[in-house]
């Protein structure tokens, strides 16, 4: 599996170029259907557009990766978006580009650039938010305890993510796949917390420590 990845937050811009308005819009979305209802729902708003250009990359890999010119000249609008979405190592991205024709033509160039400064707008405008490969542990202690382990999760570089208070506390700590703090935890608590591995996922990591 992928160790880490980067994708985006939903973000939007404008540009103009010779009167033919540029829209960007980007979309974080985790499987090409989400892509296909998103582009369904972009070109029913924007029905009279001249072009609704996209690429994305749908997938974690970098697998399901698809764009299109919508009538623009080959290779100068979905192609440029998707150069784009590949220099910044983007996955689970859809960026889409409604042109609004201004009356002049702009070139083969000039389509090149102005879908580029499109999407690469879009994407400044957007936040990056890093995901990465973690292991999962579930364990549930008494609120002491878990004050402790609360304080400790983050030097070790891990953090929670669930809680759940009733007479005791139940949460998942989560570290980078492969680091197994669990030993050190359980000494922390005297041997009375027990933590049980729930298997990996991805999650955010910008506030990890280590």
């Amino acid at each position: 599996m992928t160790e880490s990845y980067v994708t985006l937050t939903d973000a939007f811009a404008e540009i103009v170029i010779l009167r033919s308005r540029f829209l960007a819009y980007v979309y974080h979305c985790e499987s090409e259907e989400e892509c296909t209802e998103r582009l369904a729902a972009l070109r029913k708003k924007h029905y009279d557009a001249t072009h609704v250009c996209y690429a994305y990359c749908a997938d974690i890999e970098g697998r399901t990766v698809r764009f299109s010119d919508d009538g623009e000249p080959s290779s100068t609008a979905g192609a440029p978006i998707l150069s784009v979405i590949n220099k910044g190592g983007l996955r689970q991205v859809l960026i889409a580009v409604v042109r609004y024709f201004g009356g002049t033509k702009l070139g083969a160039g000039g389509l090149v650039r102005a879908y580029t400064e499109a999407a690469t707008a879009g994407v400044s405008n957007a936040k990056e938010i890093n995901m990465r490969l973690c292991s999962v542990w579930a364990a549930e202690t008494d609120y002491n305890m878990y004050a402790r382990i609360n304080a400790a999760v983050p030097r070790m570089g891990g953090k929670i993510v669930t809680i759940s208070y009733g007479e005791t506390v139940a949460f998942e700590a989560v570290f980078p796949a492969g680091t197994d703090r669990t030993e050190a935890l359980t000494d922390l608590t005297g041997g009375k917390t027990e933590f049980i591995k729930r298997g990996d996922r991805y999650e955010i990591y910008q506030t990890y420590t280590a």
